[in-house]
Formats: structure tokens, C-alpha cells, sequence
């Protein structure tokens, strides 16, 4: 009944502690690849919010009145870009706007060290080019603004989810440790380290584009995994051990017939969720979240990984130790009732 990927702790170990000494090295040296985030600057916007279409013609001059004004200001832009079928900005942290009618925006984006100063005096010289042309009937119907952004608000998100995320897998290792013994427990806690690490490890060694907070949040995932997935294999050995002949069976034996058994199961699960992020991914693939769900596989191949590989075989030694230390208390139980009935008699 044995099963060879149990013998081969000391390989899946070397692989686990390559991978994220490797990564540790990196982490330290490159940080990971963040360039998912946009960096802190300033937008300024020229907001055109009726229900007429705006000329080619009138977006041009809007575009020469506000290069014109930022060339007099002395400051100069990074980027530049028109949205269409626009409303007024959410916040201009997340960059997201809702869509109505026919409203354009022309937002030009700056650095962070360009000043307020400078941005307001080119918002007073662009109103007053628009106000003094023809082709805007309405002043009123054009607007400009300036404002401040920092790192995108998701990444606060993040680190909150992470934080989350992070506490519901100490409380599956409590649950473990409970209801399946200290040798489960530490055996869990030992795979959902090596998963949450292993995990940053990858993203730091692959230099996977990710939002700054977005690695901690990975971590935390692969971490409940994988306490998930170890939870599905300790309840298969509890269940054997309830039989009549689990004490035949060596702690090798024990631990191949739990992980025969639950194979499918954690297949089934990792594949589910394999699948559901896909699919997520290809949904918004057009949209920064699609980045976030793909970046998603890393942690749940991570914590398939630790459940078919690493954590069965450590378990094996786990509970081999904690077998024999039962068997010692047992037979140190058996002598002093020895004892004390000689003693009575």
C-alpha cells in the first residue's frame, strides 16, 4: 500500500526551498513586477457634458487651447487620452467613470511633482479660450478640472483581503488541530506556509504583473487552499482510523489509503476553481481585473502542489512520530495501572 510520492519528502522539500530562496533573493533585490499600478500624478480634464455630439473640429481646438495653456504654464504631460460616452470621474484614484450619452472627456495626465499652481493657471487660460469661441455656445456646457491621484484605491482592498484571507486560515489550522490532532495541525501549518510563500516566490522569480498589495492577498489564498485541501485529506484518515484494522497499518500505509481516496476529490476542487478563474479572466479580459484572476492560478497551483506532494509525505513522518509517542504513552499508562494493582492486591 505504500506510495512512492510519500517516500520523496526530501525532494519535494529541495524544490519548495529552491523556488523560495530563489524568490526571497529577488524579492529583495527587484521587488515584484507592479507594473500593473498606475503611479501617483495629477489628470487634468476638459469635460464636454451635453447631448450633442462635439465637432472633430471643436475637439481639436480643445486639444491646441490646452497644449497652448500648459506651454505658457511652463509644464508638460505624460499622457493624454479622449473617453467617450462618459459621465463625471468616480474618483480619480480608480480612474473609472460610468457611462452616459454623449459626453467626452480630454484628460491629460502629469507628473507629481507638477504644481497646483501651474495646473490652476492653465485651467483659468483654457477656460478662457473656450469661453471666447463661438463654437462652444454654452460655456457652461464645457468644464475643466484638476486633481491629485495616488496608488489605485484596489490595492487597499487588497491588503485588507489579505489580512482577511490570512485569518480564515488560522482559523482552518485551529479547527484542524481540534478536531484532528497537534500532528495534523502542524502538518497543515507547514503546507500553508511553504504554499504562501511559494507563492510569492513565483511571482517574484516570473516577474508576473501585479498590482502592488496584490502578492500578499495570493499568499493569504494559497494558504486557505491550502488548509482547505488538507482538511478534505484529514478527515479521510480520521474516518480509516476509526476502522477495526487501522492499527495494523504503518503511518505510510495509513497516509497512502487517505490520499488514494481523497484524490479525486482535491482534483475536483483545484479543477473547479482552475476553471471558474479562467473563465473570469476571459470575461474581463478587457478590464484590469482580468489580471487579478489570472494571477489567481498561481495560488491554487501552489496549494495543489503542497496537497498531492509535499504535505502527504511530510505527514508521513508527522505521524509516525506522534504514533510512536501514543504507543509510548499507552504502554507508560498500562504499567502504572499495573502498579497500583499489584499495590491494591
Amino acid at each position: 500500500m505504500s506510495n512512492k510520492r510519500l517516500n520523496l519528502l526530501s525532494v519535494w522539500a529541495a524544490v519548495s526551498a529552491v523556488l523560495i530562496l530563489a524568490g526571497i533573493v529577488l524579492m529583495a533585490v527587484l521587488g515584484f513586477n507592479t507594473s500593473l499600478d498606475r503611479p501617483e500624478g495629477k489628470i487634468f480634464d476638459v469635460h464636454y457634458n451635453v447631448v450633442v455630439d462635439l465637432s472633430e473640429e471643436s475637439r481639436s481646438s480643445l486639444e491646441t487651447y490646452c497644449e497652448d495653456a500648459f506651454a505658457d504654464a511652463g509644464i508638460a504631460y505624460t499622457d493624454v487620452v479622449t473617453l467617450e460616452g462618459q459621465s463625471d470621474p468616480v474618483s480619480p484614484d480608480q480612474g473609472a467613470f460610468t457611462a452616459t450619452g454623449n459626453d467626452f472627456v480630454l484628460r491629460y495626465t502629469f507628473a507629481a511633482d507638477v504644481s497646483d499652481e501651474a495646473l490652476a493657471a492653465a485651467k483659468t487660460a483654457v477656460e478662457a479660450s473656450i469661453a471666447g469661441d463661438e463654437a462652444f455656445l454654452l460655456p457652461a456646457e464645457t468644464y475643466v478640472s484638476y486633481d491629485t491621484f495616488t496608488l489605485q484605491a484596489m490595492n487597499e482592498s487588497m491588503w485588507r483581503g489579505a489580512v482577511a484571507v490570512a485569518v480564515a486560515a488560522i482559523v482552518a489550522l485551529i479547527y484542524v488541530a481540534v478536531r484532528f490532532g497537534i500532528g495534523s495541525a502542524l502538518t497543515g501549518l507547514v503546507a500553508c506556509v511553504n504554499d504562501a510563500f511559494l507563492t510569492l516566490a513565483v511571482f517574484a522569480i516570473a516577474r508576473i504583473p501585479v498590482y502592488a498589495f496584490a502578492p500578499m492577498l495570493y499568499a493569504a489564498v494559497a494558504a486557505v487552499l491550502s488548509a482547505i485541501f488538507w482538511l478534505i485529506r484529514c478527515m479521510k484518515l480520521r474516518d480509516d482510523a476509526k476502522e477495526p484494522s487501522a492499527g495494523t497499518f504503518s503511518a505510510e500505509e495509513s497516509v497512502a489509503n487517505a490520499v488514494r481516496a481523497t484524490d479525486k476529490i482535491v482534483w475536483a476542487v483545484a479543477g473547479i476553481l482552475l476553471a471558474l478563474l479562467a473563465v473570469c479572466a476571459l470575461c474581463t479580459v478587457m478590464t484590469g481585473a482580468a489580471a487579478v484572476f489570472a494571477g489567481a492560478l498561481v495560488p491554487v497551483a501552489a496549494a495543489l502542489y503542497s496537497s498531492m506532494l509535499l504535505a502527504p509525505a511530510l505527514h508521513v513522518k508527522v505521524k509516525a512520530r506522534f504514533d510512536a509517542m501514543k504507543r509510548r504513552h499507552a504502554r507508560y499508562e498500562g504499567k502504572k495501572k499495573s502498579v497500583k494493582a499489584n499495590q491494591e492486591n
